[in-house]
């Protein structure tokens, strides 16, 4: 977690930033020596329990499983609560020797309560201010000084609860066509439902409710997913020759509705939302979007003497949410496999088990864009005139008619070998994808009335190359050591925009959205934080009307300003190389396993570094930083003064390397066995401990460097799970 100052430290900080500025109540608080640990106030060490029993079975030509499953989790936020009951049914049949039936059905039940705490709010909370009243009730305005700054654990008070149900059917028929040897017909439908239904009151023990005599809001969503796909395929052999032809056609529906009402004004909080036709002012809300996918795809593979493979597939896929002149694409693909390691001539048939390369070569598409992004459309914005209230309408979306297909072109080149018995296996991957008619959200002029549109942009290139490896180390009758790794190494590059050229005949970049051709999709755009003014640089600090321990940022094109002509390029947000790494070591009954992962090139801008988001007066805490003093001169951090972040009136962001290596998983399984395990009528007994995210190395001084970009502190779970697995 991110380290804030306490209140000792804070005071100090106050005191030096702006002196004389300490309310009443800080000094209150400071003298007491009780300041506020805030996130020791809305943080727990949270539980969950977990049950899974499960069934299987079958009689005469009916195979059955069912299963129950009931998860209940106390999160580490003190109001967090999750509960979630899941069963399962499947059930496959033969009907005939040329046909068989089975469903596969999931219904599950969810309840969460605890509406979210806004975890910026509770770790930048000015820790000398009073988090509850006399009484020990939450304080609404914990800062009398200050009654606009709300007090962070206000959500424990509101009545919020979260619910939804929903139900996945899969079911499928497989029909082999009588009298045509290798011909199947086989038909797929599935549905989902989901509803769901969100309230939340804020009544007069919150600062909002209060002010507002109450306030409530339902939310009802209802989701609806149907698949269609039916499948024939034809395989036939002759001699060494293997043919396998597959046809399918499927049509996905997605409908989603949102039926929201909110209310302000209650005559009281007794009944809370469910008294919303008593509320002062309500004002209700209505959604609803509907999708198609309809796809037909054509597949050949053919094969020789299980050497030598080739696959020859085409797709022919439309998607609603494309504009009328867009909405299908074409996707085919070609793939050859060869077995090298099959071919008599192979000169280290003992060494080697399996040796296979591979070559494939397609185009794929991407629909990664929402329901009605091709259509411009407009929202309400009504006004009061002459104490009428008056109905208006403002763009929300400019459509575009040719909006399409987001086109993906990979080369793959690949190496599938087992060695030495198979005790090592793995594969290498090299590929190249060039991408072209990218979906994205691209920054307009105001002008048009919004600032950005969705649009078919420009081509990117993806090159890298992934690797996976499996060992078995050690393997004897008692004690066996295997490993298992991946790591895979991306580059990616903007290779062309919007085809406009400068005067030189190179391809104009787009700085609006840090775009440029050559670097990555997305790059850090931005100004250059060189470190500090030091006591000997004063004159030329002066120059920019600083002072030593102030901020400095590069003047990079040497005018004697800093404006947008200095930005530049900081690295990128997404990785350049992943790995992990999981060892498994077992002795007899005993099994450890641990799985390593890292990531690294991710460069990210740290918000909570900024001491300018205190601002004047001090109002929130800040990071422990290594700040700049005349005795510490320090390069890494500007001394703690007001306006100590800018230079030339810009504000010095700070990037840092947000990459990281952490111990996800850590687990220690005992398998009870011998004559225990038979009398008690049992097939297996494992009992085990699982630790996740136990420890975390890295440079990043926010938050979770896996989970977010810095703008949120939400803490990160470390958890500790015992088990206990009963076969009988």
């Amino acid at each position: 977690l991110p380290v804030f100052m306490n209140g000792e430290e804070f005071y100090a900080f106050k005191e030096q930033r702006e002196p004389g500025r300490i309310t009443a109540t800080e000094k209150q608080v400071y003298d007491s020596k009780q300041w506020v640990n805030w996130p020791d106030l809305a943080l727990r060490n949270g539980s969950t329990q977990q049950h899974n029993l499960s069934v299987a079975g079958g009689f005469q030509k009916t195979n059955y499983f069912i299963a129950g499953n009931f998860l209940d989790v106390k999160g580490v936020a003190v109001n967090d609560g999750y509960r979630r009951i899941t069963s399962r049914l499947n059930l496959e049949t033969e009907v005939t020797k040329w046909l068989k039936i089975g469903t596969r059905n999931q219904f599950s039940s969810d309840e969460r309560k605890g509406y979210p705490l806004d975890w910026v709010l509770v770790f930048r909370k000015n820790p000398l201010i009073r988090p509850y009243d006399t009484d020990g009730t939450i304080s609404l305005y914990p800062w009398p000084e200050f009654i606009d700054i709300r007090n962070p654990l206000e959500p424990l008070n509101y009545d919020y609860n979260n619910t939804s149900y929903q139900l996945v059917s899969n079911n499928f028929a497989i029909l082999q066509v009588p009298f045509i040897k290798g011909l199947t017909y086989q038909l797929n439908t599935g549905l989902r439902r989901r509803a769901g239904r969100a309230s939340n009151y804020m009544g007069r023990n919150t600062a909002a409710g209060l002010e507002a005599g109450g306030i409530a809001s339902t939310n009802r969503t209802e989701e609806k997913n149907n698949v269609y796909e039916n499948i024939l395929s034809y395989s036939k052999s002759v001699g060494k020759h293997s043919l396998l032809v597959t046809g399918a056609y499927t049509y996905e529906e997605n409908t989603g509705t949102i039926d929201k009402i909110e209310g302000k004004g209650f005559p009281n909080d007794f009944i809370t939302y469910y008294s919303m036709g008593q509320a002062n002012l309500v004002t209700p809300d209505y959604a609803y979007i509907k999708t198609a996918l309809n796809s037909q795809m054509l597949r050949i593979n053919y094969a020789y003497n299980s050497r030598y493979l080739v696959t020859l597939t085409g797709r022919r896929d439309g998607y609603s949410g494309f504009g009328a002149n867009s909405k299908w694409g074409t996707f085919p693909s070609v793939a050859v496999g060869w077995n090298l390691a099959d071919e008599n001539f192979f000169p280290w048939k003992k060494s080697v088990e399996k040796l296979k390369l591979r070559l494939s070569y397609g185009l794929n598409g991407n629909q990664a864009v929402g329901a009605y992004e091709s259509i411009s459309r407009y929202r309400q914005s009504n006004i009061v005139a002459l104490g009428n209230m008056l109905s208006g309408y403002i763009p929300s979306k400019i459509g575009m008619e040719d909006l399409g297909w987001e086109s993906s072109k990979t080369l793959n080149l690949g190496l599938d070998f087992g060695l030495f018995r198979n005790r090592i296996e793995g594969d290498i991957n090299i590929f190249s994808t060039n991408t072209y008619d990218l979906l994205l959200n691209r920054t307009i002029s105001l002008v048009n009335g919004l600032t950005s549109i969705t649009q078919n942009i420009g081509k990117t290139r993806n090159t890298g190359v992934e690797l996976s490896l499996t060992t078995r180390n050690i393997t004897t009758k008692n004690f066996t050591w295997t490993s298992s790794g991946n790591l895979a190494y991306i580059k990616n590059k903007i290779v062309s925009l919007y085809g406009t050229k400068d005067d030189t005949g190179h391809e104009i970049d787009d700085a609006a959205n840090s775009w440029f051709i050559g670097q990555p999709i997305r790059s850090n755009y931005d100004y250059v934080f060189e470190g500090v003014w030091q006591q000997n640089e004063a004159v030329q600090a002066a120059v920019w009307g600083s002072q030593p321990g102030f901020a400095k940022l590069r003047d990079v094109n040497k005018d004697g300003k800093i404006d947008f002509a200095d930005r530049q390029l900081i690295g990128q947000q997404d990785p350049t190389f992943t790995w992990g790494l999981t060892n498994t070591v077992s002795f007899r009954n005993f099994t450890f396993s641990i799985f390593v992962h890292g990531v690294h090139g991710v460069t990210r801008l740290n918000e909570l570094l900024q001491d300018n988001s205190s601002g004047s007066d001090v109002r929130r805490n800040v990071l422990k930083k290594n700040w700049w003093t005349p005795g510490n001169p320090t390069n890494e951090f500007y001394k703690n003064a007001l306006n100590a972040e800018k230079m030339g009136g810009i504000m010095a962001p700070i990037y840092e390397n947000a990459g990281f290596v952490r111990i996800k998983d850590l687990s220690l399984s005992y398998d009870v066995g011998g004559n225990l395990l038979n009398k008690a009528g049992l097939s297996k007994l494992r009992l085990y401990l699982v630790g996740r995210n136990l420890f975390t190395f890295t440079q990043w001084t926010g938050s979770d460097p896996e989970l977010n970009n810095g703008r949120g502190v939400n803490p990160l779970q470390r958890e500790i799970v015992a088990g206990l697995t009963v076969n009988f």
